[in-house]
């Protein structure tokens, strides 16, 4: 987009300028864009950009703006006038404790993973309290977002994230050097489809959030994922269910007795993944665990 987005913007006031002519020339845009509530979202932008709290806008209202902020400031704005999701358009997006960087390579992080994180951290407390946690392994890790908390949340010795996307792995690069100072353990990227690049690994943990949605189902998405986030992070073969059902199948070979495999999943296919690992008979304690709006959107199990 680049510089023609900047032109189709309008004039800024000033090479800085306060919040409150910033909030102003933003929202202007935002409303000429048909963008709704446009004041309310001019002021996240800046927030964002200063990663402060989202009321930090509206106390400071007199506060001059770093020139640089400013310009970042109105080019997102004219990526949200031409339909960017807002992640995207700031570059940033906020995933349980920490502040990532995203763009188009990877997949927007969502509540529902930060659902899925949680439920991992506690069954793992559960388990192992306070000694070490053993290895974890994130597959598809796109921005690094589940890998990255589980190394600054969790007990585990090592995290390893993998990727089939090249791309994606180098965000989750720059998000590990972003997080460094909260990272509790190590952790390493690896490039490679599914668990091929743990295929020697003995773990405690296999966690991921795969692509699972059916190829027919393209056009019932919203155009803000069909049209921006990244196709191989959304989309699966054979309904949508190839990819859970490789996971499944291929975790059962490196963890643990007693591992942990837990998966995000579409809450249409819940209880088909849970059959997929019944139906595998290395599995024990599988059940199906419910998303904060009460939707089936994970499936948790333990190797025997």
């Amino acid at each position: 987009m680049g510089n023609s987005v900047v032109d189709r913007m309008p004039e800024l006031h000033s090479a800085g300028g306060t919040v409150r002519v910033v909030v102003e020339d933003l929202a202007a845009a935002l409303r000429s864009a048909g963008i709704s509530d446009p004041n309310r979202v001019a002021m996240q932008v800046i927030s964002s950009l200063l990663e402060v709290p989202r009321s930090w806008p509206v106390a400071n209202r007199d506060v001059t703006l770093d020139s640089r902020i400013v310009r970042a400031a109105h080019e997102a704005a004219g990526r949200l006038c031409t339909g960017s999701p807002f992640a995207y358009a700031v570059g940033t997006a906020e995933f349980r404790h920490l502040t990532l960087t995203v763009d188009d390579r990877v997949l927007i992080p969502r509540p529902e993973t930060e659902v899925l994180v949680g439920e991992v951290l506690d069954r793992m407390k559960t388990r192992f309290g306070a000694r070490n946690w053993g290895t974890a392994v994130d597959i598809g890790t796109g921005s690094g977002a589940i890998a990255l908390s589980l190394a600054a949340e969790g007990r585990f010795e090592r995290v390893i994230a993998t990727d089939a996307s090249v791309d994606a792995l180098a965000v989750a690069r720059l998000n590990r050097e972003r997080c460094g100072a909260l990272l509790e353990a190590e952790i390493e990227f690896r490039h490679g489809s599914f668990l091929a690049p743990v295929s020697e690994e003995r773990v405690t943990l296999v966690v991921s959030n795969p692509p699972y949605i059916a190829f027919s189902e393209i056009e019932a998405l919203p155009a803000s994922v069909r049209d921006w986030e990244p196709p191989v992070a959304l989309f699966s073969g054979h309904d949508g269910m190839a990819a859970t059902a490789a996971i499944i199948r291929g975790s059962a070979s490196i963890l643990a007795s007693g591992g942990l495999v837990a998966l995000e999943v579409d809450e249409r296919r819940a209880s088909l993944a849970a059959e997929l690992m019944m139906r595998h008979g290395g599995y024990t304690d599988i059940g199906v665990k419910l998303d904060l709006t009460g939707r089936e959107r994970f499936v948790l199990a333990s190797r025997l």
